[in-house]
């Protein structure tokens, strides 16, 4: 099972539907994470103001916090390798990242 997690900056919430903006990335992956089989994937997800312990954690988004400060973020790790940072990668690229290049033609 591979395990995706996910270190978001503050934000009011994953989804991207809140708010007067609606953030198209954040709608796709949603989407996205939403239709990844459970039995083969795991999906972390956390938020830098509703679940700061994760943050502080991870020695490694802790370091980054600590040199970069919040605009490393988000962070995208798979299987506690890190794949993305400082902006949402598209759909295609995660998806060829956890091993689904079939599954890039739906988004």
């Amino acid at each position: 099972m591979k395990v995706l997690k996910i270190y978001d900056p503050v934000m009011c919430c994953s989804t991207g539907v809140c708010g007067t903006d609606v953030d198209t990335k954040l709608v796709q992956l949603a989407n996205f994470l939403s239709s990844l089989d459970n039995s083969k994937f795991e999906v972390q997800r956390y938020e830098l103001s509703s679940t700061p312990a994760a943050y502080v954690e991870n020695k490694e988004v802790n370091r980054l916090l600590n040199d970069e400060g919040v605009d490393c973020l988000p962070l995208f790790f798979i299987d506690e390798q890190l794949v993305f940072s400082k902006e949402y990668p598209q759909i295609p690229v995660l998806s060829s990242k956890l091993g689904l290049a079939s599954f890039v033609r739906n988004f």
